[in-house]
């Protein structure tokens, strides 16, 4: 996550899921428009829960939080080999849970001239993109070559699987110091970016995991971005060169993190903006959080990974763990040194990795189709992309 101003040790235990009242921020508390009313009966099945709980144990759930967020992997600095060793790990994740590559790739030629073979091969879409070596303090070499990493589970319903929900999130951050610095009483070099934005990979890799078991309505396709923190390079590019047809393409739940302030909180950015919010909110009451906007007003909708598909038309959120206040206590760990698992919160992550995967079970399954909210500012391409949507 992006903002234009520049947990305690893992508790790892098994989480009971809660049936608790739907409730929203009151006004004074959020930046935010009303949640609209349901576009469907979104109830969960006692199944439904009992397998996203089966497909989330908790110590399995957040592993992939633990290794992305390691040492090892440097911050995951596209400028630095750790971001390809990420790559394949997320890869290899899609692969072991089962989802499939997406067919009809498109060919990308790789920047290298001696490379070999296209530039969408199995899991990955590769493409080629050159920087200013000095454009940002974690890292001081160009880049030629990036991948995004994309996966698919099929859908179901004769009606709905030529029509595909994306899961969402970027798997690079700011990498590595040039000079170790203090910070919370340990001499640190490294950005390990636990929150911002290995979780939001952790969610979408943990939702693979359960839909291959129970698969939606709805087609799902599964994508780790690269480059966000450079300017939503790797969705933007997405975006301009989809392996499935933009209009094709009905929601995009993205996952994107600066940090949190409320572990009761879910913050939905562009709550009230399509139809969707109640069906979110309602994955959300039954892991017992209540869901506000962003916090900033707006503009975190912009900074993130489901922009450049909104501006395709594509309704798009993104969802976030919770902020009440954009304000030094999310400032604190937000692109920080000490963006670290260690001092997160586990217990509240795997609840909101749950609540992320029912919200795409509801909408995979919604019978209509997902849309903008009436004058939102997609609105009109939104039905330009999509002429004969009910």
């Amino acid at each position: 996550m992006k903002h234009r101003q520049t947990f305690s040790t893992p508790l790892l235990v098994i989480i009971h899921i809660l049936a608790v009242p739907c409730a929203v921020l009151p006004a004074h508390a959020q930046a935010s428009l009303p949640v609209q009313p349901p576009s469907g009966n979104y109830i969960a099945s006692p199944k439904i829960l009992a397998g996203i709980a089966a497909a989330t144990p908790p110590d399995k759930a957040v592993a992939p939080l633990i290794y992305l967020a390691s040492d090892r992997l440097k911050g995951r600095y596209i400028g630095r080999p750790e971001i390809d060793t990420a790559a394949d790990y997320i890869a290899a994740q899609f692969r072991a849970a089962g989802a499939r590559p997406v067919p009809g790739a498109i060919h990308v030629p790789d920047a290298n001239p001696n490379a070999t073979g296209p530039g969408n091969t199995g899991y990955f879409q590769v493409f080629a993109r050159h920087f200013d070596a000095n454009r940002n303090v974690s890292g001081s070499v160009a880049v030629d070559r990036l991948r995004n990493v994309i996966a698919y589970i099929p859908g179901t319903d004769p009606r709905l699987r030529d029509q595909y929900l994306i899961l969402s999130s970027h798997y690079d951050h700011l990498g590595v110091t040039i000079r170790p610095r203090m910070e919370e009483g340990k001499l640190d070099s490294i950005y390990n970016g636990a929150r911002d934005n290995a979780s939001g990979c952790t969610a979408v890799i943990n939702a693979a995991r359960y839909f291959k078991k129970h698969p939606a309505k709805r087609s799902i396709i599964f994508i780790c971005f690269t480059a966000e923190e450079e300017g939503e390079i790797g969705s933007k590019w997405y975006a301009g060169h989809p392996l499935i047809p933009i209009n094709r393409t009905v929601y995009q739940l993205n996952i994107d993190n600066a940090s949190y302030d409320d572990t009761a909180l879910v913050t939905l950015v562009g709550l009230g903006r399509t139809s969707e919010d109640s069906a979110i909110v309602t994955a959300c009451r039954y892991y017992g959080f209540h869901v506000n906007n962003d916090p900033t007003g707006g503009g975190l909708f912009y900074q993130s990974d489901n922009a450049a598909l909104a501006e395709h038309g594509v309704p798009a959120p993104t969802y976030s763990m919770g902020m009440r206040a954009f304000d030094s206590t999310i400032t604190n760990r937000y692109h920080r040194l000490s963006d670290e698992t260690g001092n997160m919160d586990m217990h509240y992550v795997v609840k909101w990795i749950r609540a992320y995967i029912l919200a795409a079970q509801l909408i995979a399954d919604e019978p209509g189709q997902p849309r903008w909210t009436p004058g939102d500012k997609y609105e009109k391409t939104w039905k330009a992309l999509y002429p004969d949507a009910k």
